[in-house]
């Protein structure tokens, strides 16, 4: 291949890389779309399933606290029945035991009056967890519907661009040679920068010291040249030609 010719393979090359360097970075901002999406999804399902188990211990602490209650005003009858029997003891014997019967309902209904002040705590603290975490949900709601439709918009704009580089390339394509391109496009698959420049002799892709035949053979210019480290395609800058 002649000089001014092996110049121009290079130079559309590099157009070549510079339009696929450029859809490759749009594809992968489009993939982080339905990521950044789903993550905020993945959010909300898990603050759905909190608000859920939240309102599941609530429902479990008034049953509680009815069934507390109810229990305490049973007591409560047993105490005044109890205070009749005092009232009503006929001896010290039946007034003895008609105190502890009332000494022990005392206790009970103490007890369970403090296990229904804890259970009445409980309900304010998860009825307050419950409003954060569904104030919360719908503000991440809101929000997730706005980055959908700015996504959707973000996408269009995305796909247009990549469409309007593959044209571009297109045209590019048609200026290099099939065995050349088959070389850029096999490196390619493996690395998005499969052409580099060589500065001194440094392979600019994998930063190694070509050896001094490769070097010699790059600066005749006359066919592509692969880095044997990593395999790019390698050139010479004008600079370094003119020196030799």
């Amino acid at each position: 291949m002649e000089q001014n010719s092996l110049k121009h393979e290079i130079m559309n090359l590099e157009k070549l890389q510079c339009i696929d360097l450029e859809i490759f970075d749009i594809e992968k901002k489009l993939k982080e779309i339905p990521q950044i999406l789903n993550s905020l999804k993945s959010k909300l399902e898990e603050l759905a399933e909190q608000i859920e188990n939240d309102k599941a211990t609530y429902r479990e602490a008034e049953k509680w606290q009815k069934e507390h209650e109810q229990a305490i005003e049973m007591q409560k009858e047993l105490l005044s029945k109890s205070k009749a029997k005092l009232a009503n003891s006929r001896n010290e014997r039946e007034a003895n035991a008609a105190q502890r019967e009332i000494d022990v309902i005392k206790r009970a209904i103490s007890e369970r009056e403090e296990e229904a002040l804890h259970i009445m705590e409980v309900l304010e603290q998860t009825q307050e967890s419950i409003r954060q975490k569904e104030e919360l949900y719908s503000n991440l709601q809101k929000e997730l519907e706005g980055m959908e439709t700015e996504s959707r918009e973000k996408a269009s704009g995305m796909e247009e661009s990549i469409k309007k580089l593959n044209q571009q390339r297109q045209k590019i394509i048609e200026e290099v040679t099939q065995s050349n391109l088959a070389i850029y496009e096999k490196i390619r698959q493996r690395r998005p920068r499969a052409i580099v420049a060589a500065i001194k002799g440094i392979c600019q892709g994998c930063h190694m010291m070509l050896p001094p035949q490769t070097y010699n053979l790059l600066l005749k210019a006359d066919r592509l040249i692969q880095c044997p480290n990593c395999h790019r395609i390698v050139y010479c800058l004008n600079e370094e030609n003119k020196e030799q």
